[in-house]
């Protein structure tokens, strides 16, 4: 029995299919369009699962969407009565059950889940926990910002929740938006920056949220506010704050910092009165995180550690796109929820592709190339030693992570050793801002040499001190804790094999571990992607599959070509990124 998950029309649209509990595929619609965040009908994500299945449309047996459209729309209409000013509030959701009729041709029932019971579903269900608490924190769903659950066995049930327009995630993006970046979006920046500030604001911003033992928290519209202002504040919050709105592209100055800082201790605080309330209602050690604000690594991590709680599983696709694992689940029947092959031991959930496709796309391209297709060590070996000399890879191989981490799959990587490394790849590579902290990634079983951890971190969505800052300079952040990945050898071989050479060459087993893409752009999904941000960038190595190609060989017109999409087409069965394929 097929069950496809559709998130989509919001925010970073993405498809899942299962096959009775077990997901063959799941990806996000915006690597294939190569449009950041892609909200449209993810019908490539779609034709990628399908095709995993070895299915058409034809073959898919229950089809569940990520929300319920007559919540939403009446949520949508009850906003755009209240704004008065400035562009209307678009009414997206009167259509959504004919428009995806008619683009992917379903004529069978749709079932439609409630987005926080989707976002719940999507982190217990393949938690391994069979007795757990959850905490769901988002902008907002049809009306719910922040729900309470308690998951046993099959069965999720609803213990309570907040409604819009009090929401901890649209506070975050209100003081996103303040400090001149993009809300819905860049988040992100601001939990970076936040570490290179003092929270000397935070009694200001804590009375726009107060916490309430019982109720969750309320949101001060009066200085907050979505519903009538576009950029989510009131004029009077720079009068509060004694600070003019950043406007993008301005210089970062402390005070600014200092704002993100006092952001972050409210986040953090409120989450933690809310595990706290959570832990009250359902006597369980075990918690599951989703919605958008669990991406918040910091949070996470301070507010678990505070917490009642003795395990925790925050879903690696935290934000809408894991809705669509979630809302595919719950449409399950529930024997199938929570089979033992439903666990989420990792994350590559997405396309894959064949060395002998991408030989021929680099021969075809006139890309010179080291061929390692019978060498794996050989591969390993070169790439450690290119590594622990200084230079940076692009590193592609096996299926596609799901959700926003790269996690070994499509990742850049780096010796995380000199802390020049960092404002390397910041300014010359990624074009990104200087403030900005790179990830480690380190062998599962020598994880606790390099870092306070007590527990796995698999999906790189957790916090850690670092023991040995001064080793690790290019992946310790500015308040002393990285996001660290720790790597299963039996779960990611080859990763956790470069891991082990790069230690062996030069007694650190962590390289430095970030997306492979440029600033602003999705992660790269297929080998022409890979090819052209390499090309883009300033990259000295490739590694596609089993084949290593170095910057230094590549002719120099091939780089000026690099943006023009069509001097790389792909070929042998390679989709180029972008490129609609009808899977009816």
């Amino acid at each position: 029995m097929l069950t496809l998950g559709i998130s989509a029309y919001y925010h970073d649209s993405a498809a899942c299919l299962l096959s009775d509990g077990l997901i063959l595929g799941a990806a996000q619609e915006e690597r294939f369009t190569r449009r950041k965040y892609d909200a449209a009908l993810p019908v490539n994500a779609v034709r990628y699962c399908l095709e995993q299945a070895g299915a058409t449309i034809a073959d898919v047996d229950r089809l569940a969407f990520y929300e319920v459209p007559r919540h939403k729309r009446a949520r949508q209409e009850w906003q755009a009565a209240r704004r008065t000013e400035g562009p209307a509030v678009r009414v997206t959701a009167q259509d959504t059950e004919a428009r995806l009729r008619d683009g992917l041709q379903w004529t069978g029932d749709i079932h439609f889940v409630d987005h926080h019971r989707a976002h719940a579903a999507s982190a217990y269900y393949v938690s391994g926990f069979d007795d757990a608490a959850v905490l769901v924190c988002d902008a907002v769903g049809e009306w719910d910002t922040t729900t309470f659950w308690h998951g046993q066995g099959p069965e999720l049930t609803r213990l309570g929740g907040v409604r819009f327009p009090d929401s901890l995630g649209l506070f975050y993006s209100c003081v996103t938006s303040y400090l001149g970046y993009r809300p819905n979006s860049d988040e992100y920046k601001v939990m970076g920056l936040a570490s290179y500030g003092k929270p000397v604001y935070g009694a200001i911003l804590q009375k726009l949220l107060e916490i309430d033992a019982d109720s969750g928290f309320t949101m001060d519209t009066r200085v907050l506010d979505f519903i009538s202002e576009p950029e989510g504040y009131r004029a009077n919050l720079a009068e509060l704050l004694g600070i003019p709105a950043r406007r993008p592209g301005e210089l970062v100055l402390p005070h600014h910092a200092d704002i993100a800082a006092s952001a972050q201790v409210v986040l953090e605080s409120t989450v933690s009165a809310l595990l706290d309330s959570l832990s009250r209602q359902r006597r369980t050690t075990d918690l599951c995180l989703a919605g958008g604000v669990a991406l918040n690594c910091r949070a996470n991590a301070v507010a678990f550690e505070a917490s009642a709680f003795t395990r925790m599983f925050v879903q690696p696709a935290a934000g809408d796109a894991g809705t669509a694992l979630g809302a595919a689940l719950c449409a399950e029947p529930p024997e199938t929820r929570t089979a033992a092959g439903s666990v989420m031991r990792h994350a590559y959930l997405g396309p894959r592709y064949d060395s002998d496709a991408i030989a021929e796309l680099l021969t075809g391209a006139g890309v010179p190339f080291r061929d390692f297709r019978n060498d794996e060590q050989g591969l390993v070996n070169t790439v450690a030693g290119a590594l622990a000399a200084g230079r940076t890879v692009g590193w592609f191989h096996g299926r596609m992570e799901f959700g926003p981490r790269a996690l070994g799959a499509r990742s850049i990587l780096a010796d995380p050793r000199e802390e020049g490394m960092r404002d390397r790849l910041n300014s010359k590579i990624k074009w990104r801002e200087e403030f900005r902290p790179f990830a480690p990634a380190v062998p599962e079983e020598r994880a606790e040499e390099f870092f306070a951890m007590g527990r796995t971190s698999p999906f790189m969505i957790d916090l850690f001190r670092v023991r040995q800052p001064d080793v690790l300079g290019a992946v310790t952040h500015v308040d002393g804790t990285a996001r660290v990945q720790t790597v299963n050898a039996a779960v990611a071989p080859r990763y956790h094999r470069l891991l082990q050479r790069f230690g062996a060459l030069t007694g650190v087993p962590v390289l430095l571990n970030t997306s492979f893409n440029l600033s602003d752009e999705p992660v790269v999904c297929t080998p022409v992607d890979a090819l052209r941000t390499f090309l883009r960038s300033s990259l000295d190595l490739l590694c596609l599959e089993d084949l290593l190609v170095d910057a230094a060989s590549v002719p120099a017109e091939l780089r000026e070509a690099a943006t023009e999409e069509h001097r790389f087409v792909a070929g042998a069965g390679l989709q180029q990124g972008g490129e609609l394929y009808s899977f009816f």
